[in-house]
């Protein structure tokens, strides 16, 4: 068990592949070969597989044979116990832990000159040993021990039967040095060995596990009154080095020393996710008994372990209201009733040194829930009437759907409340029957800080923290690479670039994980061994708290986080203490090592908030934007999961699929292009088709601007468009001066003024100009005045006509005909159309009680006409 001391080597050797050598060969002719050119431990697959066949049937027959004799006098009777354990993936293996040859073993810097000499040896750099105690994760001196080594084959390849060689540290382990010279972790000589035994092992599978036992006796471990004890193992196939080993397990002369003050983080996740909300079948598997959030519970509740929580998972759970899964209920409500200290970290476990990278001081939180809240689900049932057999039972009555509140239009982002002592346990107030509850509501938890930023490991670079604290989350959890090593061990609680920080302790940190992820019961108690002897030889003696935090994704392997809990909760050496206790220690100051996150990364992020800001604009076409920028922000939040880095390639694909996703819905309201229309008449409205591919009923306001003054424009039309329909929309015009062709964008934009989507045009031929009509009026008014002369004149003549025919009925005088003539010519002079056309013994004609009397024509008369 190797417990690194230079953080980002550990973090190499837990993350870098390793290959089986013969991976990189070419394919084998099948052509003859001579024998004389042939390598050693080649030929032809014939051949090959022969050899194989009869290696393993040699090293099942030595494996009887070697049983009762032993392989070392001093060592006692060595048995060799062979068993396969669950096949393991080998991609999985070769990424998830440390390579036991590659920084964990003494012997394996011993023989790496020779090996590197040796063009044909055949060391399998995914070839893992591990060798532990057969029961315990301690050693007892003074007891025979039985010891087991698991091979496990990280490769594609079999690896043949050999021979195992199980050692022990010559010197005794006292201190870290020498600790780390016995591992290969120190810059120091390695410790020289003594051997205890060598047994044969069979042939290992790829992606398989083989075991092999020992039994030593407490004469071989000698007089060994050390804190800890060093073991270590090598695989030896064809006489060459295979793989190699070396692990450091307490003694009961190590928890005789000084404790040592120590605060454990456990994060209490989900795995990577592309939405913000866990659905009710996902949320009943996983808090189902032996479900993913149920063991993980199980393995933390009530131990001495702080859980950083995603809220997501709170608040999926509450969301769904009276349909939420009974066990996702029963979950939630046993969190609340743990003894663990809980602080929330980012909703989806957003990356927040991802997010002060990108200059944000005020962390993404989600800005609503609405479009998940069903109003149904948030009814308090009326209990029905007894029926007393006459009849059914009154029906329930319904219950009116209520609008959202105006509190949960929280605001774009969310800082959490800083503070340096535990917060005060909210009194939780359900909603009224039938009202839907607030975002507070929804993520609120009686957290007992919410001042804390965790990180992923490696991630914070210069001016991070400043950020962070601007953000309300003052105190930040580093991983111990992210900060320069100290020449001793210090204090958790650091001091960096001015800002408060809780720094993991190196040397804990990498056992701590290793024993978490653990994949058998060998590999988990050699880990946990080496965990044990780290408190056992380097204690922090001034009295200073550490710090050790898990893996994010240490919720994959919750049976071993638990037994390793259990394992340090009674080791004497060990004395846990909570967030208080190492916040309040007194801060050391420390050097941040820059460690900025991808550039890449970085890029696709922002284009992903600038993506996610023209949305929000363009949800104004709703009547509730919440709708649609809800979900948009938590599933961005989903995105940006600590988890998505262990797989970038995945990451990369699933924000491409996110920015095309809202490309999508910024197109989804558009004006459907048409063909060219003609306009004929002066005012007529032009139909316009607007299509709504969202969910949801959008307002839209539809102008139409023409390229000349040939169409005027009267003004804009605002619709509602139905949820996932089209209709069309009349745009008021009208002809202008001119005729022809004519180019009209049409363009929609939101209430508020938004644009939204792009401009069509379409093209027209104006025909109904103002120069026909124009040229019509003028011809009415030509003919209306000839034809008003020609009435006239008519009128006239018909008017003389009628006077020449009238007979005088009796004679008159001088006088009265005089008078008669004048008063003739007087109505003649004002009312010619009248008066002129007068006839006795018709209407309208003058009744003086006598006769009319024809005035002797005038010749002047006669001459005007």
């Amino acid at each position: 068990m190797a417990a690194e001391s230079t953080p980002a080597r550990a973090r190499g050797d837990r993350h870098s592949p390793q290959r089986h050598p013969t991976q990189n060969r070419p394919p084998q002719s099948n052509l003859p070969q001579d024998p004389a050119s042939t390598p050693p431990g080649t030929g032809s697959p014939i051949s090959k597989r022969r050899g194989i066949a009869i290696g393993i049937a040699a090293a099942a027959v030595a494996a009887v044979v070697a049983t009762p004799f032993g392989a070392l006098a001093a060592s006692g009777a060595a048995s060799e116990a062979v068993s396969t354990s669950g096949s393991a993936s080998a991609g999985a293996s070769l990424t998830a832990r440390a390579d036991s040859g590659a920084g964990r073993t003494g012997a394996a810097r011993a023989d790496a000159a020779a090996k590197s000499a040796n063009p044909g040896s055949t060391e399998e750099a995914g070839v893992r040993l591990h060798v532990a105690p057969a029961t315990s994760t301690t050693i007892d001196p003074a007891k025979p021990l039985t010891v087991q080594v698991e091979i496990e084959n990280a490769t594609t390849e079999e690896i043949a039967g050999g021979t195992v060689v199980l050692t022990r540290a010559d010197a005794p382990i006292d201190d870290a040095d020498e600790l780390d010279a016995w591992l290969g972790t120190g810059d120091g000589t390695p410790l020289a060995s003594v051997k205890l035994g060598e047994a044969e092992s069979r042939a290992t599978s790829a992606g398989g596990s083989s075991m092999v036992s020992f039994t030593v006796p407490s004469s071989a471990l000698g007089a060994l009154d050390a804190p800890v004890v060093g073991l270590g193992v090598s695989l030896v196939v064809d006489g060459s080095t295979v793989a190699t080993g070396a692990d450091a397990f307490a003694t009961p002369a190590g928890s005789t020393g000084p404790k040592t003050t120590v605060t454990l983080v456990y994060p209490l996740t989900v795995p990577e996710q592309t939405t913000g909300m866990i659905d009710a079948a996902t949320l009943e598997e996983w808090t189902a008994q032996l479900g993913l959030l149920d063991r993980q519970l199980d393995a933390v509740a009530d131990r001495p372990v702080a859980i950083g929580i995603d809220p997501r998972i709170i608040a999926s759970i509450r969301a769904l209201g009276s349909s939420a899964p009974e066990s996702a209920t029963a979950w939630l409500s046993r969190l609340g009733s743990v003894t663990n200290e809980i602080f929330p970290l980012a909703y989806a476990d957003a990356d927040v040194a991802l997010q002060a990278q990108l200059g944000l001081t005020t962390m993404l939180a989600p800005t609503s829930f609405s479009d998940v809240l069903d109003p149904a689900n948030f009814a308090t049932p009326v209990a029905p009437e007894p029926d007393d057999g006459g009849g059914q039972a009154d029906e329930q009555a319904p219950v009116d759907e209520p609008t959202p509140t105006d509190s949960e239009q929280a605001p774009t982002s969310v800082a959490p409340t800083p503070t340096g002592s535990p917060t005060p346990t909210p009194t939780e107030t359900a909603p009224a029957p039938g009202e839907l509850p607030t975002n507070e509501a929804l993520l609120a938890w009686p957290y007992t800080r919410t001042d804390l930023a965790w990180p992923a490991d490696d991630t914070v670079a210069t001016g991070d923290l400043g950020r962070l604290d601007a953000a309300g989350l003052t105190t930040s959890i580093l991983a111990p690479g992210n900060v320069a090593t100290a020449a001793t061990r210090v204090s958790a609680n650091t001091s960096i670039e001015g800002s408060t920080a809780l720094v993991a302790d190196g040397r804990l940190n990498t056992p701590l994980r290793e024993a978490a992820d653990a994949e058998s019961e060998t590999e988990w108690r050699s880990a946990t061994g080496g965990l044990l002897a780290e408190f056992a030889v380097a204690p922090a003696t001034d009295g200073s708290a550490l710090l050790a935090t898990f893996d994010r994704d240490a919720g994959e392997h919750s049976v071993r986080v638990g037994a390793t809990l259990d394992q340090l909760a009674r080791d004497p050496a060990v004395q846990p203490t909570g967030l208080a206790g190492v916040i309040g220690a007194p801060p050391v100051a420390r050097q941040l090592v820059d460690e900025p996150e991808d550039a890449q990364r970085v890029a696709t992020t922002q284009r992903m908030l600038d993506l996610e800001a023209e949305t929000g604009e363009f949800a104004t076409v709703l009547s509730d934007p919440r709708l649609l920028t809800g979900p948009v922000r938590r599933d961005l939040l989903a995105l940006l999961d600590v988890a998505w880095l262990q797989d970038p390639t995945a990451w990369d694909a699933a924000a491409a699929q996110w920015l095309a996703d809202r490309r999508a819905t910024l197109a989804s309201v558009s004006v459907v292009p048409s063909s060219s229309v003609n306009i004929f008449a002066r005012e007529t409205p032009l139909p316009i088709t607007v299509l709504n591919a969202l969910p949801y009923p959008v307002t839209v306001v539809v102008s139409a601007d023409p390229s000349n003054g040939r169409l005027v424009v009267e003004e804009s039309v605002t619709e509602t468009i139905p949820a996932e329909s089209r209709s069309t929309v009349n745009v008021p015009i009208a002809a202008g001066v001119g005729r022809g062709e004519v180019t009209i964008g049409i363009s929609l934009a939101s209430p508020t003024g938004v644009p939204v989507g792009r401009t069509v045009y379409i093209s027209g031929n104006v025909q109904a100009d103002w120069e026909g009509l124009g040229a019509a009026i003028l011809a009415t008014a030509v003919v209306l005045f000839f034809g008003f002369g020609i009435w006239r004149n008519i009128r006239r003549r018909r008017k003389q006509r009628a006077a020449e025919a009238a007979t005088p009925a009796e004679p008159v005088t001088d006088g009265d005909e005089a008078d008669a003539a004048a008063e003739v010519a007087a109505e003649a002079e004002v009312a010619p159309d009248s008066a002129a056309e007068a006839v006795p013994g018709e209407a309208g004609a003058p009744e003086t009680g006598e006769a009319a009397v024809d005035p002797e024509p005038d010749p002047e008369d006669h001459k005007r006409d």
